[in-house]
């Protein structure tokens, strides 16, 4: 099945190249993407998320003599950014309809190559084939903002591909490394014979680099405003609701387990870089004229957050960061939506342009509001639980750094609400040559299910927890067996904070006894 998904988007990019038009490509992308999407749901039948470890794994070796192998598996955590990015992708294929109107197969192909390799990269077993997966990701995004942009795309287009490069070659050196180590490029393989002594620090830093690139973790992050600033409305929702996750996901999938004692040693130099990131992402998103660069720094503060929770190590930091990657992506991904209609209408993303858009257009304001509350951690919304768990665990392990994090949530929400005060309340603007109409069919149906999932996993995450609960014990589980000389207390001590949390937040999951492979 995972196979399977890789391969119907892959398809499209052999079909799109002979389909002309602007219209016949956008429909076939489209189609796809939603079978895609149905097809990823099915994964849900056969998996079992008491069971850990990897389930539904495809195996082929592809070059014996070197041990690089097609390795395909999933566990919660894999499932549910998969699960994400199915979900995604057909909401910005629909969202580009009528905004991509040159070399449109050339713009759907490359979405489509995009979303083959953000699922094989989440699926990979084997380094090599990760790696693979990871690359093919770049070549895409290099077109989607270079030629469908705006004017500075080819200088953002420069700087995104310079600072992945470099970080993509570090982490093959690494893999490389590791391969020659083990006899292995397979990650099972790899967990059971992780690295010891100096050698573990300088693969911790390498992998982590090309990780926190991706993120993007302060000093690194200079190249995703530019990015988001221009790429189109729908590269700027698939960079932040997918690949900035890819970066989180590496940290949780490599660094944690293949690296424990390194990743113990320098937690807290990567916690002090996430809570600089939470509040420089805030406070200069507050000073940002434009609306979309404002969103762009928005996500390097919120990205903090899931980084904190991460190196917390502790049971619910972890879980809280996953699903707070889905609830980025999902109230981000809205912003980042509704801002590229708006400027559509107007062709302009200046906010000193706007006011009054309330009353223009009442419909799109009230949905503009929502997104913007969510993104703002309002209770009841997405945005509230994930930072909410992950402030909680990380005080545990981490008090004076996460008291200095809370502020991060107090400018968040000064500056959301800044935004939305100065484009939709006030006078109306005389600034703007057409008052644009309000939000239109097709651009409904792109919204609404961001909207309800908004409110869906604001009332209740328990989904996701139960769904990547067992996965991330597993991840805990794997990095005190290998840092600490008395594991079974540690363990015990790990398993009641965890219980703990569970009960502050609500989200009871039943007892579970703790498994390692």
């Amino acid at each position: 099945m995972l196979t399977l998904l890789i391969c119907v988007p892959l398809a499209g990019v052999i079909i799109l190249p002979f389909i002309k038009g602007q219209r016949p490509p956008a429909f076939i992308a489209l189609f796809l993407s939603l079978v895609t999407f149905a097809l990823s749901w099915t994964l849900l039948d056969g998996f079992d998320p008491q069971a850990g470890g990897f389930q539904a794994v495809e195996s082929i070796a592809i070059l014996p003599a070197l041990q690089v192998s097609y390795k395909l598996g999933i566990d919660g955590i894999s499932l549910v950014m998969i699960l994400l990015t199915t979900a995604l992708f057909p909401l910005v294929i629909l969202g580009s309809l009528r905004t991509i109107d040159k070399h449109a197969s050339g713009y759907y192909l490359s979405l489509l190559l995009l979303e083959t390799g953000v699922i094989g990269a989440f699926a990979a077993l084997d380094l090599v084939l990760f790696y693979v997966f990871w690359e093919i990701m770049l070549v895409p995004m290099f077109f989607i903002i270079g030629i469908w942009g705006g004017q500075q795309r080819v200088y953002a287009t420069i700087k995104f591909v310079l600072f992945t490069m470099i970080g993509s070659l570090l982490m093959l050196v690494a893999i490389l490394y590791m391969g020659s180590q083990t006899g292995s490029f397979d990650y099972e393989v790899w967990l059971q014979n992780p690295p010891q002594g100096e050698a573990a620090y300088w693969l911790f830093g390498a992998f982590a680099l090309a990780f926190l690139i991706k993120v993007p973790v302060f000093p690194l992050h200079t190249w995703l405003p530019d990015a988001h600033t221009e790429a189109p409305a729908g590269g700027s929702v698939i960079l932040a609701g997918v690949l900035l996750k890819l970066g989180t996901y590496g940290l949780l999938r490599f660094n944690l387990p293949l690296f424990p004692a390194a990743s113990m040693e320098l937690a807290t130099f990567m916690l002090i870089l996430a809570v600089i990131g939470i509040i420089h992402g805030a406070m200069a998103a507050a000073v940002q004229p434009d609306m979309k660069r404002l969103i762009a720094y928005s996500s390097v503060s919120h990205m903090g957050f899931i980084v904190l929770g991460i190196f917390s190590f502790t049971a619910g930091g972890l879980e809280g960061s996953i699903v707070q990657m889905i609830n980025h992506a999902i109230s981000t991904g809205a912003l980042f939506f509704l801002v590229g209609m708006i400027y559509d209408r107007t062709h302009t993303r200046m906010m000193a342009d706007y006011g009054g858009m309330g009353k223009v257009i009442p419909v799109f304001a009230v949905l503009f509001l929502i997104s913007t509350l969510a993104s703002a951690g309002l209770p009841g919304l997405n945005g509230f639980i994930g930072e909410y768990v992950i402030l909680v665990s990380a005080y545990q392990s981490q008090p004076l750094i996460t008291l200095i994090a809370v502020s991060g949530v107090v400018l968040g929400a000064w500056y959301l609400l800044k935004l939305y005060g100065r484009v939709f309340f006030g006078p109306i603007s005389t600034k703007l040559q057409h008052m644009p109409d309000d939000i239109h069919v097709r651009e409904v149906l792109v919204i609404a299910p961001l909207i309800a999932m908004m409110f869906l996993f604001g009332l209740y995450p328990a989904p996701i927890f139960d769904l990547v609960s067992k996965s991330v014990e597993l991840n805990v589980s794997n990095y005190i067996i290998n840092t600490n000389e008395n594991p079974d207390d540690q363990q015990s001590s790990t398993e009641a904070s965890a219980a703990e949390l569970k009960t502050q937040t609500g989200l009871e999951q039943g007892s579970k006894d703790t498994h390692h492979e």
